[in-house]
């Protein structure tokens, strides 16, 4: 009896030792794949599509912590799906590119106009003195701050970095119409 035992666990462990190494290979190559694909865009989708991008390295470095943690079939299973999300990424990230460059494309058209008009508007208009109470809601320095943020926003955009740029000119372009209603309602 005790013999049958035995000789069970050997085939038993015949047979899965070899079907371990064939999921590990498997679980590499996809693996290998994903970062290949991965590598190939990424750069561009950090411009891009930063939350996404972050999303797919996240998930690359949790697949590569189940491949070395020695879950081959659920790293397995991670990188054919980051393998999908990277394809799906990659053939959206032309439109996607021109999508946001036509974005940038308006906003750098019509911030550098609003914050002229504001400039106009506020002519004559000195900053508080320094340590003067509430001096941060003065317009002259809420168009001081509403510059230095569109001169990071074109930096950003001059980096490359259209979805930054994008968010930071939206911040300017939603902190001028503050101000012109602010100043219109004052009028």
């Amino acid at each position: 009896m005790k013999r049958i035992f035995w000789l069970g666990m050997a085939l038993t462990s015949l047979l899965v030792l070899p079907s371990c190494g064939a999921q590990k290979k498997s679980a590499e190559t996809a693996m290998a794949q994903t970062v290949s694909a991965w590598n190939a865009i990424k750069a561009q989708a950090a411009n891009i599509v930063p939350d996404e991008a972050k999303s797919i390295d996240d998930g690359i470095a949790a697949a590569t912590a189940q491949l070395q943690g020695g879950d081959y079939k659920g790293a397995l299973a991670a990188a054919t799906s980051l393998g999908a999300r990277v394809k799906e990424l990659a053939d959206a990230l032309p439109q996607k590119t021109t999508e946001a460059q036509a974005a940038w494309a308006e906003l750098s058209g019509s911030i550098p106009g609003t914050l002229a008009t504001l400039e106009k508007r506020l002519k004559g208009l000195k900053a508080p003195a320094p340590g003067t109470p509430n001096a941060d809601q003065s317009p002259v320095v809420q168009l001081g701050h509403l510059k230095d943020g569109w001169n990071d926003a074109q930096a950003a955009g001059q980096a490359g970095r259209l979805a930054e740029a994008i968010s930071k000119a939206n911040d300017v372009r939603d902190g001028a119409v503050k101000l012109l209603n602010d100043l219109q309602a004052g009028s």
